[in-house]
């Protein structure tokens, strides 16, 4: 029987979508040129072309089928509706739901969709979380690594954790601004997509253990992208700093790594080491496969031959494929593609 890959961490940019970024004058921004689109994110920098292969269903099928995939949980691409005034935001959300829902139709559930949360304030975002697990075709939420403007500590955010909590909806986590980005400039887009984005995410997910918010929300499901940042690798260190800390053994009275098995962390890693690290960290049973298609730095025959290298046949099953299933619940392919 062939090996099902199911992938989690996949973007898309519907043409909505990059109408209204291409309305900005202030970054992130979509410019039209001659020569086409560009999506611009950092100051200073030139942009990324944008092709079909960012907004074209099709071509996600094509590059599925050349990989391997059976199936993608399809997620907006950054910088989602964080640029985006309240009343814009809410419209466009709902816009954009509906559009991501379509998929599973149009795909016999090949391709299926995550829904996105407008950020004008936590009561529209919780507002959303219902109206996305009440439709049919969505399977999880993709974010920031702050919500509604504010890091994932805040204790205005509870509501919207409980919201996640008590429906069973995956939140995927992934970052967007970066960190010390002007110690990572010369190199182009390298740098601060290597070592800006994951510490982005580390940040966000070691303040979302260390202060608790893992402890009151049991059931609470949250997927770090890119192997969950630089956490694997910094576990130790966290605990061995909180452990002298007044301030932070007063957010939480145990060590944070404790909180760390609660999480999901992608397998977008590229290497045996890295993914030993995360298994290590949060367990086989919780990792799940990404490709981060249609950026170039997707390659997923690495990622499938890393995992093969690093792992059992029962174990990369799990990472691969049964993970993802079981925690997004996704619909059972009638047809397996070749």
């Amino acid at each position: 029987m062939t090996q099902q890959i199911v992938d989690v961490h996949t973007h898309i940019y519907p043409r909505l979508y990059l109408d209204h970024l291409a309305t900005r004058a202030e970054l992130p921004r979509v410019d039209r040129r001659p020569d086409g689109e560009y999506f611009v994110i950092f100051p200073g920098e030139a942009g990324r072309r944008m092709d079909e292969t960012y907004w074209s269903l099709e071509e996600k099928l094509a590059y599925m089928d050349r990989s391997g995939i059976s199936q993608s949980v399809v997620s907006l691409g950054n910088p989602w509706l964080d640029p985006f005034a309240p009343a814009e935001a809410r419209e466009l959300a709902e816009e954009l739901n509906a559009e991501l829902a379509s998929f599973a139709g149009r795909t016999g559930g090949r391709v299926v969709g995550m829904g996105c949360l407008p950020q004008g304030s936590v009561a529209d975002a919780v507002g959303a979380v219902g109206r996305i697990q009440e439709t049919e075709g969505l399977y999880g939420i993709v974010s920031g690594t702050k919500l509604c403007g504010l890091a994932f500590d805040d204790p205005a955010l509870e509501p919207l954790w409980s919201a996640l909590a008590e429906g069973g909806t995956p939140l995927l986590v992934h970052p967007h601004h970066g960190i010390g980005l002007t110690e990572m400039d010369g190199f182009g887009h390298a740098l601060p997509l290597a070592l800006g984005f994951p510490f982005e995410t580390t940040t966000a997910l070691a303040r979302l253990a260390m202060s608790g918010v893992l402890d009151r929300h049991r059931d609470l499901r949250v997927i770090g992208s890119h192997g969950g940042g630089t956490l694997p690798y910094l576990a130790g260190r966290l605990d061995g700093c909180w452990s002298p800390d007044d301030e932070a053994r007063r957010r939480r009275d145990q060590a944070p790594s404790g909180a760390f098995r609660q999480l999901y962390l992608d397998a977008l890693v590229y290497h045996p080491r890295a993914l030993r690290a995360a298994a290590d960290l949060v367990g086989t049973e919780h990792l799940v496969f990404g490709t981060d298609h249609p950026f170039a730095i997707a390659d997923p025959a690495v990622n499938i031959a890393s995992i093969a290298e690093t792992f059992t046949a029962d174990e990369s099953r799990l990472v691969l494929s049964a993970n993802a299933q079981a925690m997004f619940g996704l619909p059972v392919l009638v047809e397996q593609p070749a």
